[in-house]
């Protein structure tokens, strides 16, 4: 199974939406036909996103507002007193109905929005749709490449195999860490079994082992952030309200329940115009998806039933809170609810599987929230989250990114190499984007070596300093994947349903002036995809 992309080339001189400057933004973009996990995974690890299916670059030294992808490592995550103030603060409300007093949260900003008005890129029409429309899922792609190319040896190779998750087939309360079941142990016994091998290795005897861990049980132990969601009213237990979380895919539609909530919080959070508030900028923006998604059972007959509430929920949000004007469904779906992840069959998958979801909380029969995530083969992805503003007070927009960390940690257990929690893009000069700092450990990607860093005092008295730097120490650092001169003749071209490399194509179609493009894109998505990936040229 082949990515398949168009690339715009540069977009420049587009208004930006987070310091408001006009013509100020500089970046970089494809529209995404269809994308494997594997390839978005390579892909954000060089500083790319995507709004719905249009994925994008911003040209770091030059717009005025540099993004880094930002990146949390769950495992080693460490709560803080606000934190736990916030999940103590939900519990609280569940087992007695008590609002008590909440901070004034004005929205979580995730990398899939492009400002401060929380919605959408500001670049015109350029993200909203395709040059041409493929039917991907019709085309019958024939390889012009020669025998043993690592093109041709074994489609989808590079997908993951994942185990399941869980035995509900939509991931729905049974099978994640919600208010209503205990999350498993499993990593407290995993860090139990590890120190008693660290005491074997030491020579202990089996007594010494024994009496040392009973010691260390005795002690005070720090509680974990599974341990502060679990104190949340359990099944049978006197409560006022019951929480669950549902993880539905949302490749095959969008929920007008999710729509309608989108609306409200963008209004009333965000002040965004209700007349922008459309269904099809939902859609666009966190419905499509390119991802294939590596599946085998969905939950898209559930996802549209609540497409209703989904989409009341969305719009709520995006009138009062960024005080959008009241819009469409189908804006909402592109928005939101279409995603170029496709489902691929046939893969060892059962149950979840990697790919785009929206994790929905439901206060008994409400939907109160709902959180866009992207499943991938290292890292749960943030696109968006979007809540009722009528509950403001719990600070759901942290308690939505303490959830999906927890979610992360959990996937660990069950797919190893899952194991951070990516939040978008850090912006160091815009204040609304410090509180991704607070989820720590956090690291930063170097712009010009796509190596991670700390976000310690070190890079943030660079930032300080200036709001483009790299972040790489070494001078003699270079970037491992990057593409040379002489591998851009091995980028794919797909012209018609007819695949091969670039120095094939321009012998046989014979267009010399694609080559600033070509070698551009090359450049920008790196060594490896671009020798993996199709790029369309229609």
């Amino acid at each position: 199974m082949f990515s398949i992309v168009d690339f715009y080339g540069k977009q420049a001189n587009y208004s930006c939406g987070y310091c408001k400057q006009p013509k100020s933004c500089q970046s970089h973009g494809m529209w995404a036909h269809s994308l494997t996990v594997q390839d978005y995974q390579d892909l954000i690890d060089r500083g790319w996103r995507r709004s719905g299916s249009y994925c994008y670059k911003p040209e770091m030294d030059t717009t005025c507002c540099p993004s880094y992808t930002i990146k949390c490592d769950a495992m080693g995550f460490r709560l803080n007193k606000s934190h736990k103030k916030i999940i103590k603060r939900v519990n609280k409300f569940l087992r007695d109905g008590l609002k008590g007093e909440g901070d004034d949260e004005t929205g979580r900003l995730n990398g899939g929005e492009g400002g401060g008005s929380g919605g959408d890129l500001e670049m015109g029409e350029v993200a909203r749709n395709p040059r041409k429309e493929l039917a991907v899922g019709k085309l019958n792609l024939v390889g012009k490449v020669a025998e043993g190319d690592v093109a041709t040896e074994g489609l989808g190779v590079k997908e993951p195999v994942v185990k399941a998750v869980g035995s509900d087939s939509n991931l729905s309360a049974k099978s994640q860490p919600t208010c209503q079941g205990s999350p498993p142990k499993k990593a407290k016994l995993l860090r139990i079994e590890r120190k008693r091998e660290r005491l074997i290795q030491k020579g202990l005897s089996a007594e010494e082992i024994a009496s040392s861990m009973k010691a260390a049980k005795g002690k005070n132990v720090e509680k974990s952030l599974e341990d502060f969601l679990d104190e949340a009213p359990k099944e049978g237990e006197e409560a006022a309200h019951r929480l669950k979380v549902k993880l539905v895919p949302s490749s095959e539609g969008a929920s007008s329940v999710e729509y309608s909530l989108y609306r409200a919080y963008q209004t009333a959070v965000h002040q965004d115009p209700p007349d922008k508030l459309k269904m099809d900028r939902y859609k666009r923006f966190l419905v499509m998806s390119p991802l294939k998604l590596v599946t085998i059972a969905t939950a898209s007959d559930e996802f549209r039933r609540t497409l209703d509430r989904s989409f009341a929920l969305y719009s709520k949000y995006q009138t009062a809170v960024h005080n959008d004007p009241p819009g469409a469904v189908g804006e909402y779906q592109d928005f939101l609810v279409k995603s170029p992840l496709k489902m691929l069959p046939g893969q060892s998958a059962p149950s979840c599987g990697l790919g785009s979801y929206h994790q929905q909380y439901w206060l008994d029969d409400r939907l109160i929230a709902v959180g866009v995530i992207d499943l991938l083969p290292s890292c749960v992805s943030s696109v968006y989250f979007f809540y009722d503003p009528e509950f403001r007070f719990l600070s759901l927009g942290t308690y939505g990114s303490l959830r999906e960390l927890a979610f992360t940690r959990k996937l660990q257990q069950q797919l190893a190499s899952i194991s951070s929690y990516y939040m978008g893009f850090y912006i160091h000069s815009c204040p609304k984007m410090r509180y991704k700092s607070n989820l720590s450990p956090s690291f930063l990607l170097c712009p010009e070596v796509y190596s991670w860093h700390p976000l310690d005092q070190r890079v943030i008295g660079l930032l300080d300093r200036s709001k483009y730097c790299r972040l790489n120490e070494d001078p003699a650092a270079e970037d491992g994947n990057r593409t040379r001169p002489s591998d851009v003749r091995n980028v794919l071209i797909l012209h018609g349903s007819s695949y091969q490399r670039y120095s094939s194509y321009l012998k046989e179609i014979g267009s010399p002036e694609l080559e600033e493009n070509v070698i551009t894109y090359a450049k920008l998505v790196g060594k490896v995809c671009s020798g993996r990936m199709l790029l369309y040229e229609g």
